[in-house]
């Protein structure tokens, strides 16, 4: 019998060919839709780049802690369980840090072993806002067993989205968990060689979160130029731009103008007319 609506088969068709059909169909509306939100994130990185402010990818391997830890930070509400995937969306939250600076912190979807390449692809817009950050956390279960497996997957993963040692990213790695290791001087002993700098943890508790953002402030004052000028009273809205993007260590209202001593992000020397 020949079918006459749509979704129906042709003459001839079988009903493998119809099903394949409807699943290319269906690849085809999701590809479109991927690069949709590809474009809209593209458009949000962009903005970001344009406000100079400074962004901070947290990845790891699947149930290490990364939402755990941006929950505790921000009160982001982001679903944490233990479970593959159980963050798909990234969410990206403000946070404010001690000097006044301000960063993104944006969790990924947790890394597997072995990730087939469509889900490299699949998952690429989320994994991307680790190739666009300034800084990357990378959150590792202190207490798995299988730790070094894991963070040699997450680098694997890192690779096949051309983040590796020539792109010039500082790596953090923050050793979370670490209220289940009783034993501190076997917690020490963990180490990951390849990341520029190592923190220890524990998202649950807080313990150790001070030290994470010392350091995260330190490596975001050494990418900035550290100025010391006087403004005119006619430029007197130019602090606000540095309040804003920058650090601003001294401000002194004198007679000839304002004094300001502070470290500023290089993109901005031009609005401060410095450059």
């Amino acid at each position: 019998r020949l079918g006459g609506g749509i979704g129906t088969r042709g003459p001839g068709e079988k009903k493998i060919e119809t099903d394949r059909r409807i699943i290319r169909d269906r690849v085809t509306k999701l590809s479109r839709q991927l690069k949709e939100v590809e474009s809209h994130r593209e458009v949000t990185r962009q903005q970001r780049s344009e406000d100079s402010v400074m962004t901070a990818a947290i990845v790891g391997y699947t149930n290490a802690g990364k939402s755990t830890l941006l929950n505790h930070l921000t009160n982001a509400d982001v679903l944490s369980q233990d479970k593959l995937f159980a963050t798909l969306d990234p969410t990206t939250r403000n946070y404010g840090l001690k000097s006044g600076q301000q960063i993104l912190l944006t969790d990924t979807v947790g890394f597997i072993r072995k990730l087939p390449h469509h889900l490299v692809e699949a998952f690429k817009s989320t994994l991307e806002e680790a190739k666009y950050s300034d800084i990357i956390l990378h959150v590792v279960d202190a207490s798995d067993e299988n730790r070094d497996k894991n963070m040699e997957t997450v680098y694997d993963t890192l690779r096949q989205l051309k983040i590796d040692e020539e792109t010039e990213k500082t790596i953090i790695t923050v050793f979370n968990k670490t209220d289940m290791i009783e034993n501190k001087d076997e917690l020490y002993s963990i180490k990951d060689l390849i990341s520029d700098r190592t923190v220890y943890i524990s998202a649950k508790t807080g313990w150790g979160v001070e030290e994470l953002f010392d350091v995260i402030e330190e490596i975001l004052r050494n990418s900035k130029s550290y100025i010391r000028h006087t403004f005119p009273y006619t430029e007197a809205g130019k602090p606000g731009i540095i309040r804003k993007y920058g650090e601003l260590i001294t401000e002194e209202y004198l007679e000839d103008g304002i004094f300001v001593e502070a470290y500023v992000p290089k993109a901005i020397l031009g609005q401060l007319g410095l450059d």
